[in-house]
């Protein structure tokens, strides 16, 4: 559809550093992330996913330790990146502030040198 991608209320962060989270005991590969979810790339050996389906611990990975934030998948996709799978984050206190901590440690920093 194409205004699907207008309905998004929050950016999506897609120049990350590599960075993967732990789930469903297997190591996933972040493919972006916004104030309200996270992308995953899901390989063929990924365990299985499906929409609607709540998460009830996702570890978010911070220079300070790791914070827990429920979720639920909201889309399964295909991208340049591959099998994508979109979880929307479901804050109970103050996991929010985890997030964008963790959005602002992983961010890829442009590069400050200029070209001649």
């Amino acid at each position: 559809m194409p205004g699907q991608r207008d309905k998004r209320q929050s950016k999506r962060i897609t120049s990350l550093k590599p960075t993967y989270i732990l789930l469903k005991g297997q190591r996933l590969r972040v493919s972006d992330i916004s104030n309200d979810g996270i992308g995953i790339v899901l390989g063929d050996d990924a365990p299985p996913f499906s929409i609607g389906e709540r998460l009830a611990e996702i570890p978010i990975p911070l220079e300070s330790g790791s914070v827990a934030v429920q979720g639920i998948v909201s889309h399964i996709s295909l991208s340049a990146a591959g099998k994508t799978c979109g979880i929307q984050f479901l804050f109970s206190g103050n996991e929010y502030d985890a997030v964008m901590r963790f959005k602002n440690e992983r961010m890829q920093t442009p590069s400050t040198e200029e070209k001649p």
